[in-house]
């Protein structure tokens, strides 16, 4: 998921309100002989925790966590449900497209504020023994540690579907349940590779996204579903050897000719882009396009986070 600067400005924004909200929480707390008491038998029980690593630092977490709360609704809900276990809450991204795929895990759990600025008063009033989040969240950590044992991941994206589920099935306890779902991954994998292999060899694909009156792609490995288009076959076109930072790059559409291939995948991550793409293709260059001509243009809604919407997203492809 991109974080745009204007995102983080509102994070900063929301700062000082968060801050307040936990030093007015916290004064009550302590203020209560019943916190007291918890503290201390938490304090008395160090040895029921075991140190992990994570981005931000290190943490004691539970043998076996029964009450995790996540940050996210999407990498996190993905790698957690792959693995069997269900949070008690999370913060969506109120500025999202919603996963079809994962929606169903969380109809029946309560919202904590958003991605961007979760609420610190929902969150202790669920009382977790666990917070996953993602270390772009980094400035809401500190609070956060204070409320529970807090686990911060490497960026999902860069750091690819596997490693990131066996990282949270080795702080989790649950090897088995990841080697699992990672054998199925690869079945599917193969599968797909069986099938298409002699038909994808001489053909080529782009995947770009529209936003407003631009064009914009990626790095290649940079994302988790150009990783799972990788790994079952597909070959990309040369143009996306040009970009070469982790960050989305714009693209003038008057460039858009290097970028024709025998298939052309369009990312629409918000319902806007849809309007934004059908305002695109009536620019004279877009029918000049091979991909255009014979078909081949697909749009997509940008929905893999983990095994489970990986998976799904290869059933796609299957139509494609």
């Amino acid at each position: 998921m991109i974080i745009t600067k204007n995102a983080l400005n509102r994070w900063a924004k929301s700062a000082s309100w968060i801050i307040l909200s936990f030093v007015l929480v916290t004064a009550c707390n302590y203020s209560s002989p019943e916190q007291s008491n918890v503290s201390i038998e938490g304090l008395s029980n160090v040895e029921t925790c075991k140190t992990v690593q994570h981005s931000l630092g290190e943490a004691c977490i539970p043998f076996a966590p029964q009450r995790i709360v996540i940050l996210d609704e999407f990498y996190l809900l993905d790698n957690l449900t792959t693995l069997g276990i269900k949070p008690i809450g999370y913060t969506p991204c109120l500025v999202c497209t919603s996963s079809d795929v994962l929606s169903e895990y969380i109809s029946d759990l309560p919202a904590l504020g958003d991605m961007e600025a979760p609420s610190l008063e929902k969150i202790i009033s669920l009382k977790p023994d666990l917070i996953l989040g993602s270390e772009w969240q980094e400035s809401s950590y500190p609070l956060l540690s204070e409320i529970a044992p807090t686990v911060m991941i490497g960026n999902p994206e860069t750091n690819g579907l596997r490693r990131t589920l066996e990282y949270l099935a080795e702080i989790l306890d649950k090897t088995i349940q990841a080697e699992k779902a990672l054998d199925t991954y690869n079945e599917k994998i193969e599968e797909f590779r069986q099938q298409f292999a002699s038909e994808l060899r001489d053909k080529e694909v782009s995947v770009i996204g529209v936003h407003e009156s631009e064009f914009y792609a990626e790095k290649l490995g940079s994302r988790i579903y150009n990783q799972v288009m990788a790994d079952v076959g597909i070959q990309f076109s040369s143009a996306h050897e040009s970009i070469e930072i982790n960050d989305s790059v714009p693209l003038n559409i008057e460039v858009l000719p290097d970028w024709d291939a025998d298939f052309l995948f369009v990312l629409q991550n918000y319902e806007r882009h849809a309007e934004d793409l059908t305002s695109m293709m009536e620019h004279p260059i877009w029918s000049t396009l091979s991909a255009v001509q014979n078909g081949k243009v697909h749009s997509i809604i940008l929905d893999v986070w983990g095994p489970l919407t990986a998976i799904h997203f290869i059933d796609d492809l299957y139509q494609y």
